[in-house]
């Protein structure tokens, strides 16, 4: 499992409509001011949330976007998986390796994998929600831009944050 910035940017579209559960569907402009991302983007974004489940879309005047299933019920991992691409190292954690140093690194690669999936699988949308709620200055979508600080977006040349 990888964690860029198409997962946290769908992270933090679930988090932005979990705020708003109960309320009528959020539209994708709204969604987009949360998140800062342009449209094409936020739509295939929502696309591969659709795809997954996670989330529903109502067309026309009033339509929008909202959670599938309560937030209590959507893990984290549930949402990186469906926004990520197939990973491109996982391929190459199937091969069998020819030398030490090649199994060393795969052993290293998979048991980061496992712990990221697992830390991703104990935490849900609802439970983040809750952290946001008990805060003195609770304001919706807040939690999507404390996970945007958590995962900054890196530059493709370097792999540094930005």
């Amino acid at each position: 499992m990888t964690l860029s910035e198409h997962g946290w940017n769908a992270i933090m579209t679930m988090a932005t409509l979990a705020t708003h559960m109960g309320a009528e569907a959020l539209r994708l402009k709204d969604i987009r001011a949360q998140v800062k991302v342009s449209r094409p983007y936020m739509e295939r974004t929502l696309a591969k949330l659709r795809q997954a489940g996670l989330v529903e879309g109502i067309r026309g005047t009033g339509g929008g976007y909202y959670l599938s299933k309560p937030a209590h019920q959507i893990t984290l991992a549930e949402i990186v998986t469906a926004a990520e691409s197939p990973e491109p190292h996982a391929q190459w954690l199937d091969m069998q390796p020819t030398t030490v140093e090649q199994l060393v690194t795969q052993e290293i690669w998979r048991e980061m994998d496992n712990k990221l999936h697992s830390l991703l699988s104990s935490v849900t949308l609802g439970s983040l929600l809750r952290i946001e709620q008990r805060r003195p200055s609770y304001k919706p979508g807040l939690t999507a831009r404390l996970i945007a600080k958590m995962f900054p977006p890196r530059l493709p040349e370097t792999g540094m944050a930005y």
